[in-house]
């Protein structure tokens, strides 16, 4: 893994692999009316990994296992995007992604009903980003095929549109946040400065 951002997130999936920390992370940057869903203190961290080998450069990922408040479970899904663009195809490895982890929980039984799965796209690239969060922008349906196409939104986390005072939680986690968010600021400005 040549790619100079990989350090960071490593450490970021690290730090957001100890419990207290993705606690906080899904606390802060998950809306509010998902939170009050979830039973935060049920976090579990799973160590699978659904990422394609050969993807590994581009994206990392983490899992969490959390009891709904009412009945029932779901996940949580964070994809971690490595590199400093927005990838135009992120919702269909994301539902790729997802299918795995379906398939999983059924081998497991534990999916009757299948869970629900929040995914949640981690991005500090150097632009905006400035792709469709819904898996049917990737087509132009003709009317009448909407019925025959899958659909779901993922959420964003662009760290890099952050300012540091929206940079929430405790220091475990606005660290690597901080990391992020200002690590093409440093580059841009190491650049400028060597011209």
């Amino acid at each position: 893994m040549s790619d100079i951002t990989n350090p960071h997130d490593r450490f970021f999936k690290e730090v957001l692999s100890r419990k207290e920390v993705a606690k906080d992370f899904i606390l802060h940057y998950l809306p509010a009316d998902i939170v009050a869903l979830l039973d935060v203190d049920s976090l579990e961290i799973r160590k699978d990994s659904f990422v394609d080998k050969e993807l590994l450069e581009r994206f990392s990922d983490l899992l969490y296992a959390v009891n709904l408040k009412d009945k029932g479970s779901a996940y949580v899904y964070m994809l971690f995007e490595h590199k400093s663009f927005s990838d135009p195809l992120i919702s269909l490895q994301l539902l790729r992604y997802m299918a795995r982890i379906w398939v999983q929980a059924l081998k497991e039984g534990k999916a009757r009903p299948l869970p629900p799965i929040i995914p949640l796209v981690i991005y500090h690239g150097k632009v905006k980003w400035k792709i469709g969060l819904e898996f049917c922008n990737l087509f132009d349906l003709p009317e009448g095929f909407e019925n025959f196409v899958p659909n779901f939104q993922y959420m964003l986390c662009d760290l890099s549109s952050y300012s540091d005072e929206e940079i929430k939680g405790a220091v475990m986690l606005r660290l690597p946040c901080f990391s992020l968010n200002t690590y093409f600021q440093r580059i841009l400005r190491i650049d400028f400065l060597k011209y």
